[in-house]
């Protein structure tokens, strides 16, 4: 199973109540590792033993964001706000094991709903309002990591959701994650 987010979605209709799994997967474009989202995503997993690379490149970038904010904080904010994560290449997290909660969550954090430019986020976000459009639901953030939230709905219903989501651009990858926490094959 993909380490992944998703939200547990209970709608509640005059024909019954029933809920699905609607997972978020990253196409992997990079658009939300920006040095801003990675320092307020939390701190990194590893210990400093087990990755010192990746702690002395980290502190490293501290004491030079450090510096930069004691001479001008203008400069600061337009360079955290525009640069990269350091720990990004070519779009791939070089720290992905270790990486922080934050970045864990995407898109369920501070900054994840606001990025631009994702195509991942965009057919997300217009898959979870095909879903909800016009019903009353709940909506419970996840994370593969934990337990799968179980669900309930017959088979119309998932059959609805399926119709639903094609229009809204699903993919085929997203489809087979979609069907897996689902436990349809």
């Amino acid at each position: 199973m993909v380490e992944t987010y998703y939200i547990h979605l209970e709608v509640q209709t005059k024909a019954g109540d029933w809920s699905i799994n609607l997972p978020f997967l990253c196409d992997k474009c990079g658009v939300c590792c920006t040095l801003d989202d990675f320092l307020t995503a939390g701190e990194i997993r590893g210990s400093p033993e087990a990755n010192s690379e990746v702690y002395a490149k980290f502190n490293t970038l501290t004491e030079e964001l450090g510096k930069l904010f004691e001479e001008d904080e203008d400069k600061y904010d337009q360079h955290v706000t525009q640069a990269k994560c350091p720990f990004q290449t070519d779009n791939i997290c070089s720290i992905y094991a270790i990486r922080p909660e934050g970045c864990r969550q995407f898109p369920n954090t501070p900054f994840g709903m606001l990025s631009k430019d994702c195509k991942a986020l965009d057919r997300f976000k217009k898959q979870r309002l095909a879903l909800k459009r016009g019903r009353a639901s709940k909506e419970t953030g996840c994370s593969t990591v934990n337990q799968i939230m179980p669900v309930k709905f017959s088979k119309s219903q998932y059959d609805a959701c399926l119709d639903k989501l094609c229009h809204a651009g699903i993919t085929k990858e997203e489809r087979a994650l979609f069907n897996a926490l689902n436990g349809q094959s």
